[in-house]
């Protein structure tokens, strides 16, 4: 089978490919990349949800003095999915301060999604670069969000109008490989010889490592973990010291958390959920299990989608059991809605004592909460397991392609240029600055890093439960050109199951398999193998 096929997907295909006519707003937040402009508002924690809104999902943070942010951005706020994901928006410089183009230069465009004020941030890199030599600059297009840069990029492919280096989240990992216009960044390691690879996180590496070769360079990186309010857990006498919790440990713990007034109703949750495809994704793999088959799409193309396993099934039971037992509250599907946002709010107002979301939300939390003034001390946990479970988790965000076109002298520009955003000082400043992981283990020699480590505590939790993560195809993540779609039917799955729809767990995901496997089957179908 040739991995590194030839796309020949038209845009019409990739568009229904990815679970209709636009893609909604928000569908990929679930790489641990939402929306951050403001912290969220008080609100009365709703009882569970029965439909999807139709606004862009926002997650709860607010900007720091320095105009950063601490999750990743995946839709600007406030805008519709149509404006979006359109393929005619067309990319804009960033209007943000910039250094001058000094004159000879050879200019690389490079595309990217983060809106504010992780623009900022991203400018900020850029500037760096051009700042430290003359030969190469670097115009920076900012995209209105994820999806729109794959789409526009998927759109470009047949023009040959594409950019010199251009960010894709994670998911897009297989898309990218599949449309034949790109260069391994594995390639121009090993033709310069650095050992860059060793020094990369290895959980991180591993995700964007297809087929025994790395094709992107990592640049955010996250993954989820469990927020909890540490001052209730020390008002009931739980441990808030305690790292790693069991389905069953944190069910009891729920018991003792949740309050409720005289009719029952509950005014404190014990725990708060969206019904989130990524965070189903991660159960899995706490627990070992492919999301697709052969190994996740790892040594060969995935031919078939495989969640609708004990392992999934055990993280929709353990949900339905929190509603159950009123001791949490399902708050609906999280793409392409704003349920995410009452999640946090509930979290950071003490509605809720504990919830499931990306480290890179963990600023937003942490002043979210000390502006609401409710008292609650915001700790991070590990993701919870089934007793006995050994894996771990995958990293979500972004990562730098490089794509074959242009000429010689920006081919090697941008190569220069991605190398430089892994270097450990610019990813200390991009982690010290964002929230995300630094790609580099070096990046923690970095004072600038150390200093973030002291200020933030919590974020240590996230970076022992990744290096506690076991490489195997479970915890690489899965890579194949349908996901958006297939994390379209999980939530669906994920909801119909919650209201009653399906009789268990198991035929809710058998479902979900079965649509998700005839959309891989025909996007397999359109790619020269």
């Amino acid at each position: 089978m040739k991995f590194n096929g030839v796309s020949r997907i038209s845009r019409r295909r990739f568009v229904a490919l990815t679970g209709g006519a636009v893609v909604a707003s928000g569908i990929l937040a679930a790489c641990g990349d939402n929306t951050a402009t403001t912290a969220p508002a008080a609100t009365t924690a709703p009882a569970a949800t029965t439909a999807p809104a139709a606004s862009a999902t926002t997650a709860a943070t607010s900007t720091t003095a320095a105009a950063t942010s601490a999750a990743a951005t995946t839709a600007a706020p406030g805008t519709s999915a149509a404006a979006t994901t359109a393929a005619g928006v067309a990319p804009t410089a960033t209007a943000l301060p910039t250094v001058a183009q000094p004159a000879g230069s050879t200019k690389i465009t490079f595309w990217y999604g983060l809106g504010s004020p992780l623009n900022g941030v991203v400018q900020t890199v850029v500037n760096k670069y051009n700042s430290s030599q003359t030969k190469y600059y670097i115009q920076a297009l900012q995209q209105p969000d994820y999806d729109a840069t794959i789409t526009k990029l998927n759109s470009s492919l047949a023009g040959g109008d594409l950019p010199n280096v251009v960010q894709i989240y994670d998911i897009g990992t297989q898309r990218m490989i599949d449309t034949g216009k790109i260069v391994p960044v594995q390639d121009l390691i090993d033709k310069d010889k650095l050992d860059i690879v060793s020094d990369i996180e290895p959980a991180v590496a591993k995700y964007y490592t297809i087929n025994n070769k790395l094709y992107s360079m990592p640049f955010n990186s996250s993954a989820p973990v469990t927020y909890f309010d540490k001052n209730a857990f020390k008002e009931v006498g739980l441990d808030p010291n305690q790292k790693i919790w069991t389905y069953s440990q944190l069910l009891d713990a729920a018991k003792k958390l949740t309050k409720k007034d005289a009719s029952g109703k509950i005014t404190r949750s014990g725990i708060d959920f969206t019904l989130y495809s990524w965070i189903f994704e991660q159960e899995l793999a706490t627990q070992g299990a492919l999301f697709a088959s052969p190994d996740n799409g790892r040594s060969s193309r995935a031919t078939a989608l495989a969640f609708n396993n004990e392992a999934g099934s055990n993280w929709l039971n353990f949900l339905k059991s929190v509603v159950d037992q009123g001791v949490g509250r399902n708050l609906g599907r999280d793409s392409g809605t704003t349920n995410g946002t009452t999640r946090d709010s509930n979290f950071v107002t003490g509605q809720a004592v504990i919830t499931f979301n990306s480290i890179a939300s963990l600023r937003g939390y942490l002043n979210s909460a000390a502006k609401a003034g409710n008292n609650v001390d915001v700790g991070v946990a590990y993701l919870p397991r089934p007793d006995g479970a050994k894996g771990g988790v995958v990293i979500g965000g972004a990562s730098l392609w490089i794509t074959n076109t242009g000429t010689p002298e920006q081919q090697a520009g941008s190569w220069d240029f991605v190398k430089f955003t892994g270097q450990p000082d610019i990813q200390a400043y991009w982690s010290s600055n964002t929230g995300y992981y630094p790609i580099r283990k070096a990046a923690y020699d970095v004072q600038e890093m150390k200093d973030t480590l002291a200020k933030y505590p919590q974020f240590q939790v996230a970076v022992e439960q990744l290096r506690a993560t076991e490489a195997s195809p479970a915890t690489a993540g899965a890579a194949f050109g349908t996901f958006v779609s297939a994390r379209q039917n999980i939530e669906a799955a994920m909801e119909q199951f919650m209201q009653g729809k399906f009789s268990n767990a198991k035929a809710a995901l058998d479902d979900a398999v079965k649509k998700s496997n005839d959309n891989l089957s025909e996007y397999n179908s359109t790619v020269k193998q």
